[in-house]
């Protein structure tokens, strides 16, 4: 807990104190609030460990929240701060165009601008961190979340994408109304066949590379802290696990030093993809 050391140094020996149950619910997101979204059903959790890494946060009063994070500052032996997530989309109290439209205006600086805002608004209502922008290149009208993304091509999402991010966490996620982006779903959702969500995807590496991967290699060049895996599997491997995208690519050729959450229930999902036995 010393300010003084490098930060590296102090994480180091953060993990070293921790027990593995404290690691796991470091790991671990739980639901706090009434939660409107129906894929994301969850009974509201009253009694949150002190020690959990992340909520999702369904809430807009402060006091609340503070309440929560004085309890895993206070009564968790190692008093690790909780980061508040939220669907921050197309703005939080003031309302912007959907992504879509958004691209439609060809002005990526007031993308920028409307996404400030919303990080400010936000940050202010205690959240901490945006599940946003979504980059997924989309071709297909059939699909459901086309209206998330910024359309069909992949400079368009990129450039987009790299405003969204500026928007979000400004010139360095320490200020004061700075809130964590993360790119989704990294990588290759959108092309789920048959427009049907959650579906396989067959995609070569020329246009993974092409097509698919060009817009989150600019925002995490951008400086995005945070990426979320994809429900769908590419070429037989789900994305939530695997070693060529998340590792080869993601961190060792493009050295994110962020981190990367699965999405709803993603993990529990690899046993049905036949990946992990249970």
């Amino acid at each position: 807990k010393n300010p003084k050391l490098p930060t590296e140094k102090r994480i180091s020996d953060l993990i070293r104190r921790m027990t593995l149950e404290e690691k796991i619910l470091q790991l671990n997101q739980y639901i706090s609030g009434y939660n409107p979204n129906a894929n994301n059903v969850g009974e509201i959790i009253k009694d949150i460990p002190a020690g959990i890494g992340s909520l999702l946060y369904f809430g807009n009063d402060p006091q609340v929240r503070n309440e929560f994070q004085r309890k895993a500052m206070q009564e968790s032996r190692l008093g690790i701060p909780i980061i508040f997530g939220f669907d921050v989309i197309h703005g939080f109290r003031t309302i912007y165009p959907i992504s879509l439209a958004q691209a439609c205006s060809w002005n990526p600086k007031l993308v920028e601008l409307a996404c400030a805002q919303a990080a400010r608004e936000a940050k202010l209502s205690g959240v901490d961190w945006t599940f946003s922008p979504m980059i997924d290149v989309s071709r297909d009208p059939r699909w459901g979340r086309v209206a998330e993304c910024y359309g069909e091509d992949s400079y368009v999402n990129s450039v987009f994408g790299v405003a969204t991010v500026k928007g979000y966490q400004g010139n360095k996620l320490s200020e004061p109304y700075s809130l964590a982006a993360c790119l989704k779903h990294y990588v290759g959702y959108g092309v789920s066949e048959g427009g049907r969500d959650y579906r396989f995807t067959d995609i070569s590496k020329q246009v993974l590379w092409e097509t698919y991967l060009p817009p989150y290699e600019a925002c995490v060049k951008a400086g995005s802290a945070t990426l979320m895996s994809a429900f769908n599997d590419i070429s037989g491997v789900p994305a939530t696990a695997n070693q060529y995208t998340l590792t080869e690519i993601l961190k060792n050729r493009w050295k994110h030093d962020g981190f990367v959450v699965s999405d709803w229930n993603a993990v529990t999902q690899l046993v049905y993809q036949g990946v992990a036995a249970d």
